[in-house]
């Protein structure tokens, strides 16, 4: 992991060390319990089984789109947020940046006063001007980039149902949800881990009924 952890660390030098390594633990846990990279693949759900599983029993996992209403904006605490305004009707003006158009409909990012709030939060009288400045300005696009990947139907929010199963009984059975597309995988690992845990438990069950 460590090879892996050099060379994402020169690729993308301004990226936190404890986010990398973040990232790496995740594809492993992922690669572990070989989830496809794909939430598509799980929407109507997939039986998997693991070798050091015990016979008869399975894990089911579903993902679906989930109903949850809201867009990332409103839901999440960031810099900026998306506005409609009506094509030749309303000038996008005072820093705003055009994210898409449907039809007479433009949906703009308020860069400038998402760019604003990044340059405070990002202040640090340790660094220069300059360097506090380009952090923002990166932190700044990327949730743009995030915000237009929303409104192009790039991502949306899912849920993530596992169901664990032993001799053809449920043993397990938990939803969660708002979790992006494209990183769905570290719900599904918790709930594949509780659902394991559940099935180990569940030999047990019943073991000491007439002891007393």
């Amino acid at each position: 992991m460590f090879d892996q952890y050099m060379k994402l660390r020169n690729k993308y030098p301004e990226t936190p060390a404890h986010r990398i390594l973040g990232q790496l633990r995740h594809k492993r846990r992922v690669d572990d319990f070989g989830l496809e990279n794909s939430c598509y693949h799980y929407d109507n759900g997939v039986e998997i089984t693991y070798n050091d599983m015990p016979d008869n029993t399975s894990i089911v996992v579903t993902v679906k789109p989930d109903s949850y209403g809201e867009p990332p904006w409103d839901f999440c605490e960031g810099y900026g947020t998306i506005k409609p305004m009506q094509r030749y009707a309303e000038y996008p003006g005072n820093g705003n940046v055009q994210i898409r158009s449907y039809g007479r409909e433009n949906y703009y990012y308020n860069f400038a006063e998402a760019l604003e709030k990044a340059r405070k939060d990002f202040y640090s009288p340790k660094v220069g001007k300059a360097e506090n400045y380009r952090k923002a300005l990166n932190a700044v696009k990327r949730e743009m980039k995030h915000f237009e990947g929303y409104v192009c139907d790039d991502w949306y929010y899912v849920s993530i149902n596992v169901k664990g199963y032993r001799d053809n009984e449920e043993v397990f059975d938990e939803w969660v949800g708002m979790y992006e597309s494209d990183y769905w995988h570290e719900g599904a690992w918790e709930l594949i881990h509780d659902a394991r845990h559940a099935i180990s438990a569940s030999k047990y069950a019943g073991s000491t009924v007439g002891v007393l």
